[in-house]
């Protein structure tokens, strides 16, 4: 069916209009909750009240409120969001067509480190990857920073406020997708850093159960979770910053968004002086998370579902060489491998690996395999363990920018998800001359992986370890980690057994 010219489409809550594109459709700022605020501040999502007529959903609706994004800055160039907590409960839609061809449906959920982003990010338009392997994409909006993620008492589910409104967002989809062209019943979620770490909590959340049935996850983590003894505790001292007490919900839900966000400043800055990767994440409640992801899957109690998983070469290149941040000195390294038996040995070990020896080059390489590649080489043993569909990757395509300090870093692949290396934004992190066959690559891989429940390469199990390599000439490796993992804190065996305070 040809894209129409004022495309409507019926969903429960009501009709929605949206716009035409060269070929294909986009519906912008479709709610999919009620607006949180006054007594729906800290709360779960609300189903929103329906509409008569046909709404407009021409526009994107505004980012959740959030303080400045610098990553967003110095990586793409981009201007800071229009934010408001009124109407900022949204997704937006990409199809080819609103007909009853079934299409498979992939569901964004951006990173931020769960205290910034928007579906809207020109980044993750969703146009091209639609209409390139026919298939639906859905991106969102979900609370972050203290309104999504604070844990409060006599709030119950504040501290995972922002993963229920994911849930509430797929449950949307599972309710209205088909008459945007989509099939519920083959609805794939991929996401990337914090928006992975959201996938694997999904993975295993009783609320998700049934609403996706095949995951992505780009560079990502099954372990990154607060107890909720150290959930308690940072809302204890976030609300202190504002004159009060956790207990004091009134008068936190009547605060001015202004000043939660200039607490949240403040906060993160203590966080970051305390060595923490983020001010806030998802916490073990009793409601969403019994405990981290990592020991629900490898406890068998994960969801049975086709998952794909990877990292990238470089992750921690873009904290050390593209955000603003203190010197790195040989301390920093060996204090970075304390935990090790032996941390001069572990040093000299990476420093072999990596072919170089300086203090930053070696931090970035220690803390990338610390927070990314170590924890998807373990959920991807728990799973596959589990008898689930399992397939692992490495995105290693070096931008050339900066001299090429970069090298494969954290976000690098986003631009080649969603095609969109012509960009000025992709231009400015991947290069002028990225490699437009590695986009093709990757976005039909996942496109396969999602119409099919199986990606387009051999499986990844444990006695193989099969990874793919991705780059300009992807390849095949079996157990590419094997000396890096020599030099990792713990064996996959007993990081299985890790509290879920880690």
């Amino acid at each position: 069916m040809a894209a129409s010219a004022s495309p409507v489409a019926t969903t429960h809550l009501g009709r929605v209009r949206g716009v035409a594109l060269d070929d294909g459709l986009v519906f912008r700022g479709i709610p999919y909750a009620e607006d949180p605020v006054g007594g729906l501040r800290f709360a779960p999502p609300a189903e929103p009240e329906p509409w008569s007529g046909v709404r407009s959903t021409v526009e994107f609706g505004p980012a959740v409120p959030q303080t400045v994004d610098l990553g967003r800055r110095e990586m793409f160039g981009l201007p800071d969001y229009t934010t408001s907590e009124a109407g900022s409960l949204s997704l937006n839609v990409w199809t080819p067509s609103v007909d009853d061809a079934r299409r498979p449906v992939l569901v964004w959920i951006h990173g931020g480190a769960f205290s910034w982003g928007s579906g809207s990010d020109p980044v993750y338009d969703g146009h091209r990857l639609s209409a390139r392997r026919d298939v639906v994409v859905v991106t969102l909006n979900y609370r972050l920073g203290a309104l999504g993620f604070l844990a409060l008492p006599g709030a119950p589910g504040s501290g995972n406020a922002g993963l229920l409104d994911q849930v509430a967002a797929l449950r949307w989809v599972h309710r209205n997708i088909a008459a945007f062209g989509g099939d519920p019943g083959n609805v794939t979620v991929f996401g990337q850093s914090a928006g992975a770490v959201s996938i694997a909590a999904h993975l295993v959340a009783r609320p998700s159960r049934g609403l996706f049935h095949q995951a992505v996850m780009q560079s990502g983590s099954g372990e990154m979770v607060l107890s909720a003894q150290e959930a308690a505790t940072r809302a204890a001292e976030f609300t202190a910053l504002l004159g009060t007490v956790p207990e004091d919900l009134e008068r936190l839900r009547n605060a001015p968004v202004e000043d939660l966000l200039a607490a949240q400043e403040r906060f993160d800055a203590i966080m970051e002086e305390r060595g923490e990767l983020a001010a806030f994440l998802p916490v073990v409640d009793g409601l969403l998370l019994d405990e981290s992801s990592l020991a629900s899957v490898s406890a068998g109690r994960g969801a049975p579902v086709p998952l794909l998983l990877g990292s990238t070469r470089d992750e921690a290149r873009l904290f050390t060489e593209l955000l603003p941040g203190p010197e790195v000195g040989d301390e920093d390294v060996l204090a970075l491998l304390s935990d090790r038996p032996d941390p001069m040995a572990a040093r000299s070990g990476f420093a072999a690996l990596e072919g170089r020896s300086a203090p930053r080059d070696l931090f970035a390489a220690v803390l990338g395999d610390r927070l990314f590649a170590a924890p998807t080489e373990r959920l991807a043993i728990a799973h596959a363990r589990a008898g689930h569909p399992t397939w692992r990757y490495e995105f290693r395509y070096r931008s050339p920018i900066r001299d090429g300090v970069l090298g494969a870093c954290h976000s690098l692949d986003i631009p080649f998800v969603f095609d969109q290396l012509d960009t000025d934004a992709a231009r400015r992190f991947a290069g002028p001359e990225a490699p437009a066959g590695l986009a093709d690559r990757i976005g039909a891989g996942w496109a396969a992986f999602a119409r099919s429940g199986a990606a387009d390469w051999p499986a990844f199990v444990p006695e193989t370890r099969l990874t793919l390599l991705l780059d300009e000439r992807s390849s095949l490796a079996a157990d590419p980690y094997a000396a890096r993992r020599d030099l990792w804190p713990q064996q996959e065996e007993s990081a299985q057994r890790r509290s879920s305070t880690t």
